[in-house]
């Protein structure tokens, strides 16, 4: 019974993460395909530099924090207790909006939708990865090196607080979820080089 839950969790986390919305608007409003536009990144910040809209922009966000949340409420909602399905659950959201089989598995980094979920599971996440995310993009200015930065210390910052603040399931939970954003924005750190040297030029 236990497996069964998981697999229809993952399945339908995974369909609901992998909708590709700023594929869609940009196709249907714009005749655009933004895999082939900007960074070629399905998401919000690329669907706005695309389109050349901040209005798409933020419909491409909002849905994605949606798509993002709704199925870790049904989760929370109807399966409160079990931890296991919670941590299928937001993996499977976010990988299926980084890795659509709509879109032969070229998605987006996962950002607004893993905080669309965090939102849901545990806001106090959400509000800590965007401090974190907040003071390095004043610091650098590069919004991917932010990303990367802010990623890679909410797990350890969940680890330290673990005791009095978190918990195993929790740090179980954004591991993964963290790992795959960061693995989605690892390909574009040479072009972060590039750009940072030919500004110093």
């Amino acid at each position: 019974m236990k497996i069964e839950l998981y697999l229809a969790g993952f399945l339908v986390a995974y369909l609901f993460g992998s909708f590709p919305t700023a594929f869609i608007l940009l196709k249907l409003k714009y005749n655009q395909d933004i895999r082939s536009s900007g960074s070629g990144n399905v998401g919000a910040l690329n669907a706005m530099r695309s389109s050349k809209s901040k209005f798409a922009g933020l419909i491409v966000l909002f849905i994605d924090l949606l798509k993002g949340a709704f199925p870790v409420y049904l989760a929370l909602n109807y399966f409160p207790s079990d931890a296991m399905l919670h941590i299928i659950v937001i993996s499977a959201v976010v990988y299926g909006h980084c890795f659509p089989v709509w879109l032969r598995f070229q998605g987006g980094r996962g950002l607004a939708t893993t905080a669309g979920a965090l939102i849901v599971f545990n806001p106090v996440l959400v509000a800590i990865w965007l401090i974190a995310w907040i003071f390095y993009f004043i610091l650098i200015r590069k919004h991917i090196v932010a990303n990367l930065i802010a990623t890679f210390l909410l797990p350890m910052i969940v680890f330290l607080g673990r005791i009095q603040f978190f918990n195993d399931d929790i740090l179980l939970m954004i591991l993964p979820v963290c790992m795959i954003i960061l693995l989605r924005h690892l390909e574009r750190v040479p072009d972060v080089i590039i750009e940072s040297l030919e500004i110093k030029k």
